[in-house]
């Protein structure tokens, strides 16, 4: 299965041919909801998530054909946001995890933004660990500090902080796997 569905798709989507819609669904549904389920950690929510997006897909796909250049991009941006939104209505997101990284200006305004929603992600997905285990990552990455400061610091093992940052990279690599199969 190609990565990005076809242009012609989405123009058909945009002029209203209810196949075409199928097709787009069929084709990002499963990478949406994986999306979705990994930053707000339910199931059922994500299901409910992706469903409501496609129902915002098929109510604004006249756009499709003039505004939105990239789908992929487009159906990232209302996944993201959803999912944010779906946070912020059960309560389980805090204002650090929205925080936009000040990040340097790159040479393309595409790579910039790329960068800043990777980073949102990241912000993202460390807010929403165990307490603990965010408290070891941001102490290690965010303040620099090593292993061994970290566990005299927080009153634990060294061989704690570093299972909780094993576990930490896991979880950030499973959220960027996901993010880039949904927008590329």
């Amino acid at each position: 299965m190609a990565l990005d569905i076809d242009v012609s798709v989405i123009k058909r989507l945009s002029e209203g041919d209810q196949s075409a819609f199928r097709a787009v669904f069929e084709h990002y549904y499963p990478r949406v909801c994986e999306f979705v389920r990994r930053l707000v950690k339910s199931d059922a929510l994500a299901e409910d998530v992706a469903q409501d997006i496609f129902v915002k897909v098929w109510e604004r796909r006249e756009i499709f054909g003039v505004e939105v250049r990239s789908f992929g991009n487009y159906i990232y941006v209302m996944s993201r946001n959803a999912a944010l939104n779906a946070l912020r209505r059960t309560g389980r997101i805090s204002p650090y995890a929205e925080e936009q990284a000040s990040l340097p200006s790159s040479d393309s305004m595409e790579e910039e933004y790329y960068a800043r929603e990777k980073e949102l992600l990241i912000r993202l997905v460390v807010c929403r660990m165990p307490e603990q285990r965010r408290r070891v990552f941001e102490l290690s990455r965010y303040m620099g500090m090593d292993n061994q400061t970290i566990a005299t610091t927080l009153n634990i093992s060294k061989k704690t902080v570093e299972n909780h940052l094993t576990l930490a990279l896991r979880t950030l690599r499973a959220a960027l796997a996901s993010w880039i199969m949904l927008i590329f």
